[in-house]
């Protein structure tokens, strides 16, 4: 029999967790050192509130996950667990859902960027496989072992499908659905940190409990017809929150100072990428050793050697941006659109290789007209997608009628899109060194110029303008 604790959470009021298991697994290194990762990266420069963790958000992916689980299962037959209990699969949930951001290294996604997406021969490619190996070879892969829930949970945070339906139905309440615990939580979360509750606001309670599995596959979700409008509020929510708080103008650009410096470090010391080689030979000690406030230390310590080091860590502690917004256009993408040549602007493989023609676009168009002051300009592509990229492509409603649910319709989530009025939105920008903008004429110029060239280049796309 499991012993329960509370711990008071700002979201949930309470967030229970059991002291056989979980108490073990909170108190190991590597959970404690999420406390000293920030929820939000650079965010709290423009949102003084978001200084949360990615402690706080994995037990709140905790909490989720094990609600969504025990309703769903709830809903299932013994021989449709495929030998597993009932009690197994919830503590498999949340588990997952506990260590489903383990992996993260300082700053969270611009570590992703400086480091996991530039370092071409690391043995790890992205902070869930670091996850995955801080799991398997911590103590807490011990913790999982004794337990008998080690490749359970695997299962749950590996890249790989896993063999077994009921368990690829549970990791959807973690990650790889349309409103899995992960994203209930960090839009609830994050909007009440940042003071953007009119944002990210979203009903976790109705989807979870009108959510069911379909009867004739388990491993597929049906949502009940009347939770549609809380579905359609949730997507609405999500566009919002990554417009207006995860790609704010302002926190894009600490970021990727954070991003630059820890780059520049990892040039002079290889000190992150040793840490993940090692990692991916069974030994997570350096890699845990990482935080925010490690990336910072040690972009100081190597700061005399550099000087573009140095600068930008002056910049950061001084809340100095290094770089201005000079231009911005908006752009809709209607869901009829996705098999056309927008298709493209939407896949994330894209994103960098696009980015770069476009920055050598502006290069070239600069260049000729003799406007050769262009080295420190910079540009961001980012697509405004509301729902995250699941495998089936496709939303089941159905209707429970006296305690039988009857799945009534399958809808493709363009259509779905369509249907609620909900459009794709996409964003570029180009970014100035700072230095640009104490002189007003010649920003001017280089703002103008930009705006031309965007405009023209883009054309093809054939995408519907919002704004400038």
């Amino acid at each position: 029999m499991n012993e329960w604790r509370l711990i008071r959470d700002p979201i949930y009021n309470y967030v229970a967790y059991n002291k056989e298991i979980e108490k073990k697994i909170l108190d190991t290194r590597p959970m404690q050192r999420l406390r000293w990762l920030r929820q939000l990266q650079m965010s709290h420069m423009v949102y003084p509130g978001a200084d949360h963790t990615r402690f706080q958000h994995s037990l709140g992916t905790m909490h989720l996950a094990g609600l969504f689980a025990e309703k769903l299962l709830s809903k299932l037959e013994k021989e449709q667990l495929e030998g597993f209990s009932q009690k197994e699969l919830v503590e498999t949930a949340r588990i997952a859902g506990l260590l489903h951001d383990i992996g993260h290294g300082p700053f969270s996604h611009a570590f992703e960027e400086a480091i996991f997406m530039t370092r071409k021969n690391l043995k790890i490619r992205n902070h869930e496989v670091a996850g995955y190996y801080i799991t398997q070879y911590s103590e807490i892969g011990e913790i999982l072992d004794r337990n008998g829930l080690l490749d359970s949970v695997l299962s749950l945070l590996s890249s790989e499908k896993p063999s077994k339906k009921i368990l690829r139905l549970i990791r959807k309440t973690v990650k790889e659905w349309i409103y899995p615990a992960d994203i209930l939580d960090f839009l609830n979360r994050d909007s009440y940190y940042t003071g953007t509750r009119e944002y990210g606001s979203v009903d976790y309670y109705r989807l979870i409990n009108l959510s069911h599995p379909m009867p004739s596959d388990i491993e597929e979700i049906v949502l009940e017809e009347r939770a549609r409008g809380a579905l359609a509020s949730y997507l609405k929510s999500r566009l919002a929150m990554f417009e207006n708080v995860y790609f704010h103008p302002v926190s894009t650009v600490f970021n990727k100072m954070v991003a630059d410096i820890m780059r520049l470090t990892d040039d002079e010391t290889n000190v992150y990428s040793n840490a993940i080689d090692l990692l991916a030979e069974g030994d997570p000690s350096k890699y845990l050793e990482l935080t925010d406030y490690e990336a910072i230390r040690l972009g100081i310590e190597h700061a005399d050697e550099n000087q573009v080091l140095q600068a930008l860590i002056q910049d950061l502690l001084s809340r100095r941006p290094a770089w201005k917004l000079i231009v911005e256009r908006k752009y809709v993408i209607k869901p009829s659109d996705l098999s056309g040549p927008a298709t493209l602007l939407l896949k994330p493989e894209t994103y960098r290789s696009l980015v770069e023609s476009i920055e050598q676009i502006i290069y070239q168009h600069l260049q000729d007209k003799g406007m050769e002051d262009y080295s420190g300009l910079w540009v961001t592509l980012n697509a405004l997608k509301p729902v995250p990229p699941i495998p089936s492509g496709y939303v089941y409603f159905g209707k429970n009628v006296g305690g039988q649910l009857i799945v009534e319709n399958k809808v493709n989530i363009p259509k779905l899109l369509e249907e609620e009025g909900i459009l794709f939105k996409l964003i570029i920008r180009v970014y100035a060194p700072r230095k640009l903008r104490e002189t007003n004429d010649l920003w001017e110029k280089y703002r103008k110029t930009i705006s031309k060239i965007l405009e023209k280049e883009l054309q093809p796309f054939g995408l519907g303008e919002v704004t400038m």
